[in-house]
């Protein structure tokens, strides 16, 4: 079920980490309104395969629907598909930014695939709203529960390991 189109180095994933960025902003000047921005955490340099494609299908689904629930429209959205993976940025329509940034990590903690999502809020301003600021902490690893960037710094869990617990989390979701 891993089977990839292409690898990438982390110069490609950090040049798209910036031009997101710049996506972002860019965006931000011309709605005015909060953004969501939806990436997959995959580790290692394969960053397109079945897996990602059912992540990112699953996360779609339930930013869309839990954005309903709450009574937020999703005024515009962008999927950007590159090698270093599938993203989307959306703008929504919301006076409660905080509100909106719970609702995404609700969805990070209760979603069968939710550890896999990576759901950012950004203010009209431009500051991304963090777990910290709405009594969330760090995220955590999905292989030992110890904080995710602990582990993924000092490389603790091997890649085949990582994988074929993502593959085993999604197949039981």
């Amino acid at each position: 079920m891993l089977a990839s189109t292409k690898t990438v180095d982390l110069f490609e994933v950090i040049a798209n980490k910036e031009n997101r960025v710049k996506r972002q902003q860019e965006w931000l000047k011309s709605h005015s309104l909060p953004l969501i921005s939806f990436s997959i955490n995959m580790p290692g340099p394969e960053k397109n395969n079945a897996l990602t494609d059912v992540i990112f299908r699953q996360g779609m689904h339930a930013i869309r629907n839990t954005c309903a629930s709450y009574g937020w429209t999703i005024v515009n959205r962008q999927i950007h598909r590159a090698n270093t993976g599938a993203e989307a940025i959306m703008v929504v329509e919301t006076d409660d930014v905080n509100a909106l940034k719970i609702a995404m990590m609700r969805i990070e903690h209760t979603h069968a695939m939710g550890r896999l999502m990576d759901i950012d809020v950004l203010a009209v301003s431009g500051e991304i709203i963090s777990r910290d600021n709405q009594g969330f902490g760090k995220r955590q690893c999905y292989i030992c529960d110890d904080e995710a960037v602990v582990c993924a710094r000092s490389q603790r869990h091997d890649l085949p390991t990582l994988l074929q617990k993502i593959e085993e989390i999604v197949n039981n979701a």
